[in-house]
Protein backbone atom coordinates (compact mmCIF):
# COMPACT_ATOMS: atom_id res chain seq x y z
CA UNK A 1 0.00 0.00 0.00
CA UNK A 2 1.36 3.13 -1.16
CA UNK A 3 1.73 6.34 2.10
CA UNK A 4 1.11 9.88 0.88
CA UNK A 5 4.32 11.20 2.56
CA UNK A 6 2.96 15.37 2.11
CA UNK A 7 0.18 13.86 4.34
CA UNK A 8 2.99 14.09 7.73
CA UNK A 9 3.18 17.73 7.15
CA UNK A 10 -0.75 18.78 6.69
CA UNK A 11 -0.92 16.15 9.87
CA UNK A 12 1.12 18.49 11.81
CA UNK A 13 -0.12 22.06 10.72
CA UNK A 14 -3.71 20.80 10.94
CA UNK A 15 -2.64 19.55 14.72
CA UNK A 16 -1.08 22.79 15.63
CA UNK A 17 -4.18 25.28 14.62
CA UNK A 18 -6.02 22.57 16.26
CA UNK A 19 -4.47 22.66 19.40
CA UNK A 20 -4.78 26.00 19.23
CA UNK A 21 -8.34 26.41 19.08
CA UNK A 22 -9.38 23.05 21.49
CA UNK A 23 -6.87 24.50 23.50
CA UNK A 24 -9.01 27.68 24.49
CA UNK A 25 -12.09 25.91 25.06
CA UNK A 26 -11.55 22.33 26.30
CA UNK A 27 -8.96 19.64 27.19
CA UNK A 28 -6.48 19.92 24.17
CA UNK A 29 -6.08 17.17 21.64
CA UNK A 30 -2.74 14.87 22.40
CA UNK A 31 -2.68 13.09 19.27
CA UNK A 32 -4.25 12.59 15.62
CA UNK A 33 -4.15 9.56 13.49
CA UNK A 34 -4.24 9.27 9.21
CA UNK A 35 -4.94 6.07 7.67
CA UNK A 36 -5.52 5.99 3.79
CA UNK A 37 -9.31 4.82 3.83
CA UNK A 38 -10.61 5.97 6.92
CA UNK A 39 -10.58 2.42 8.09
CA UNK A 40 -8.49 -0.62 8.59
CA UNK A 41 -8.87 -3.38 5.80
CA UNK A 42 -8.36 -7.30 7.15
CA UNK A 43 -5.78 -9.41 6.00
CA UNK A 44 -3.75 -6.38 4.67
CA UNK A 45 -0.85 -4.19 6.18
CA UNK A 46 -2.43 -0.41 6.78
CA UNK A 47 -0.25 1.80 7.00
CA UNK A 48 -0.63 4.60 9.95
CA UNK A 49 0.41 7.28 10.94
CA UNK A 50 0.92 9.22 14.38
CA UNK A 51 1.16 12.58 15.39
CA UNK A 52 1.22 13.94 18.99
CA UNK A 53 2.17 16.50 20.99
CA UNK A 54 5.51 16.32 22.02
CA UNK A 55 8.89 16.78 20.91
CA UNK A 56 10.51 13.35 19.79
CA UNK A 57 7.97 11.40 17.10
CA UNK A 58 5.74 8.87 18.04
CA UNK A 59 7.30 5.65 19.15
CA UNK A 60 5.88 2.02 18.92
CA UNK A 61 6.41 1.75 22.98
CA UNK A 62 3.68 4.57 22.80
CA UNK A 63 1.24 2.65 21.27
CA UNK A 64 -0.76 -0.80 21.70
CA UNK A 65 -3.84 -1.74 20.11
CA UNK A 66 -6.30 -4.54 21.02
CA UNK A 67 -9.76 -5.94 18.45
CA UNK A 68 -13.01 -6.72 19.20
CA UNK A 69 -15.15 -9.23 16.60
CA UNK A 70 -18.53 -8.94 16.77
CA UNK A 71 -19.65 -9.88 20.93
CA UNK A 72 -16.52 -11.37 21.53
CA UNK A 73 -14.05 -9.91 24.03
CA UNK A 74 -11.07 -7.94 22.63
CA UNK A 75 -8.17 -9.23 22.35
CA UNK A 76 -4.39 -7.52 21.64
CA UNK A 77 -3.56 -7.00 17.98
CA UNK A 78 -0.01 -6.76 16.96
CA UNK A 79 1.56 -3.19 15.67
CA UNK A 80 4.64 -3.50 14.12
CA UNK A 81 6.73 -0.44 12.93
CA UNK A 82 7.78 1.05 9.62
CA UNK A 83 9.23 4.20 8.24
CA UNK A 84 7.99 6.62 9.38
CA UNK A 85 4.99 5.05 10.10
CA UNK A 86 3.27 2.23 12.01
CA UNK A 87 1.08 -1.43 10.42
CA UNK A 88 -1.66 -2.94 11.77
CA UNK A 89 -2.76 -6.22 10.09
CA UNK A 90 -6.35 -7.31 11.18
CA UNK A 91 -6.86 -10.91 10.25
CA UNK A 92 -10.63 -10.41 10.34
CA UNK A 93 -13.19 -7.91 10.72
CA UNK A 94 -14.04 -6.06 13.78
CA UNK A 95 -13.16 -2.65 15.92
CA UNK A 96 -9.62 -1.79 16.71
CA UNK A 97 -9.01 0.20 19.50
CA UNK A 98 -5.18 2.21 19.34
CA UNK A 99 -4.43 3.89 22.19
CA UNK A 100 -1.35 6.23 22.05
CA UNK A 101 0.24 7.30 25.64
CA UNK A 102 1.35 10.92 25.25
CA UNK A 103 2.77 12.18 28.94
CA UNK A 104 0.54 10.73 31.93
CA UNK A 105 -2.38 10.72 29.02
CA UNK A 106 -3.89 7.83 27.08
CA UNK A 107 -6.23 8.53 23.53
CA UNK A 108 -8.31 5.59 22.26
CA UNK A 109 -8.91 5.75 18.54
CA UNK A 110 -11.33 3.45 17.59
CA UNK A 111 -11.63 2.39 14.28
CA UNK A 112 -13.43 0.07 12.13
CA UNK A 113 -12.14 -2.98 10.41
CA UNK A 114 -13.84 -3.72 6.87
CA UNK A 115 -13.32 -6.49 4.52
CA UNK A 116 -11.49 -5.63 0.81
CA UNK A 117 -13.98 -4.52 -1.39
CA UNK A 118 -13.73 -5.28 -5.19
CA UNK A 119 -14.70 -3.09 -7.76
CA UNK A 120 -16.83 -5.04 -11.08
CA UNK A 121 -15.25 -5.17 -14.56
CA UNK A 122 -16.41 -6.65 -17.72
CA UNK A 123 -13.10 -6.59 -19.72
CA UNK A 124 -11.58 -2.83 -19.33
CA UNK A 125 -15.18 -1.42 -18.72
CA UNK A 126 -16.58 -0.71 -14.96
CA UNK A 127 -19.66 0.40 -13.21
CA UNK A 128 -20.98 3.66 -14.68
CA UNK A 129 -19.17 4.07 -17.47
CA UNK A 130 -20.30 6.52 -20.05
CA UNK A 131 -18.49 4.69 -22.97
CA UNK A 132 -20.45 2.90 -24.96
CA UNK A 133 -19.57 -0.71 -26.40
CA UNK A 134 -18.77 -2.13 -29.32
CA UNK A 135 -20.52 -5.01 -30.18
CA UNK A 136 -17.96 -7.20 -31.41
CA UNK A 137 -16.02 -6.60 -28.16
CA UNK A 138 -18.88 -6.90 -25.77
CA UNK A 139 -19.60 -10.21 -27.43
CA UNK A 140 -15.88 -11.65 -27.10
CA UNK A 141 -16.06 -11.07 -23.29
CA UNK A 142 -16.33 -14.18 -21.02
CA UNK A 143 -17.43 -12.43 -18.15
CA UNK A 144 -17.66 -10.47 -14.70
CA UNK A 145 -14.12 -9.86 -12.73
CA UNK A 146 -14.82 -8.71 -9.06
CA UNK A 147 -10.69 -6.98 -9.41
CA UNK A 148 -9.55 -5.71 -6.09
CA UNK A 149 -7.91 -2.15 -7.06
CA UNK A 150 -6.07 -0.65 -4.07
CA UNK A 151 -3.76 -1.90 -1.04
CA UNK A 152 -0.79 -1.58 -3.34
CA UNK A 153 -1.57 -5.17 -5.02
CA UNK A 154 -3.71 -6.82 -7.83
CA UNK A 155 -6.04 -9.33 -6.96
CA UNK A 156 -9.51 -10.71 -7.42
CA UNK A 157 -12.13 -11.99 -5.77
CA UNK A 158 -14.67 -14.96 -6.45
CA UNK A 159 -17.67 -13.97 -8.17
CA UNK A 160 -20.70 -16.24 -6.54
CA UNK A 161 -23.45 -14.94 -9.22
CA UNK A 162 -25.60 -12.41 -10.78
CA UNK A 163 -28.62 -11.01 -12.66
CA UNK A 164 -28.53 -9.78 -16.45
CA UNK A 165 -31.32 -8.23 -18.63
CA UNK A 166 -30.84 -7.02 -22.19
CA UNK A 167 -33.57 -4.69 -22.88
CA UNK A 168 -33.42 -3.85 -27.24
CA UNK A 169 -33.52 -1.47 -28.90
CA UNK A 170 -37.19 -2.42 -29.45
CA UNK A 171 -37.94 -2.44 -26.01
CA UNK A 172 -38.00 -6.24 -25.62
CA UNK A 173 -36.23 -7.79 -22.86
CA UNK A 174 -34.59 -10.94 -21.87
CA UNK A 175 -33.09 -12.00 -18.62
CA UNK A 176 -31.22 -14.93 -17.03
CA UNK A 177 -29.55 -15.81 -13.72
CA UNK A 178 -25.86 -16.89 -13.87
CA UNK A 179 -23.96 -18.58 -11.74
CA UNK A 180 -20.38 -18.37 -11.28
CA UNK A 181 -17.98 -14.85 -13.04
CA UNK A 182 -18.21 -17.24 -16.44
CA UNK A 183 -20.97 -16.40 -18.88
CA UNK A 184 -23.58 -19.90 -18.35
CA UNK A 185 -24.78 -21.03 -21.81
CA UNK A 186 -28.26 -18.87 -21.62
CA UNK A 187 -26.29 -15.86 -20.72
CA UNK A 188 -24.07 -16.48 -23.61
CA UNK A 189 -27.00 -16.90 -25.87
CA UNK A 190 -28.40 -13.49 -24.59
CA UNK A 191 -25.25 -11.86 -25.12
CA UNK A 192 -24.94 -12.90 -28.69
CA UNK A 193 -28.28 -11.41 -29.56
CA UNK A 194 -26.67 -7.87 -28.65
CA UNK A 195 -27.28 -4.69 -31.76
CA UNK A 196 -26.58 -1.45 -31.89
CA UNK A 197 -28.77 0.87 -28.78
CA UNK A 198 -29.37 -2.72 -26.95
CA UNK A 199 -28.85 -1.85 -23.09
CA UNK A 200 -27.61 -4.78 -21.15
CA UNK A 201 -27.33 -4.22 -17.36
CA UNK A 202 -25.58 -6.92 -14.56
CA UNK A 203 -27.45 -6.32 -10.99
CA UNK A 204 -27.52 -8.31 -7.88
CA UNK A 205 -23.72 -9.70 -8.34
CA UNK A 206 -22.42 -11.14 -5.62
CA UNK A 207 -18.86 -11.82 -4.33
CA UNK A 208 -16.71 -13.10 -1.94
CA UNK A 209 -13.11 -12.22 -0.70
CA UNK A 210 -11.04 -14.53 1.42
CA UNK A 211 -10.91 -12.11 4.28
CA UNK A 212 -14.78 -11.99 4.28
CA UNK A 213 -16.94 -14.24 6.18
CA UNK A 214 -20.12 -12.89 4.00
CA UNK A 215 -20.76 -12.94 0.60
CA UNK A 216 -20.60 -8.34 -0.71
CA UNK A 217 -22.26 -6.94 -3.61
CA UNK A 218 -20.88 -5.21 -6.68
CA UNK A 219 -22.51 -1.73 -7.52
CA UNK A 220 -24.70 -2.71 -10.62
CA UNK A 221 -23.42 -2.62 -14.13
CA UNK A 222 -25.02 -0.94 -17.26
CA UNK A 223 -23.77 -1.46 -20.43
CA UNK A 224 -25.09 0.29 -23.80
CA UNK A 225 -24.14 -1.27 -27.09
CA UNK A 226 -22.54 0.96 -29.65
Amino acid sequence: MKVNKPVISVLIFWMVNSLATFGQVGKPLKSIISIENQYLIAKVDNPIRVVAQQNEPVSIKQLNATIQVYNSEKVPIEIVEGRGYFIIRPDTIGIVELNITTGDTIETKTLRVKPIEAVGRLGRYGANTDEKIGIGEFKAQMGIIANVECCGFDARCQVLGYQMLRISNRNQIDRTVNKGARFEENTRGIIMKAESGDIYIFRQIKYKCPCSENYQRLDDMIFEIE
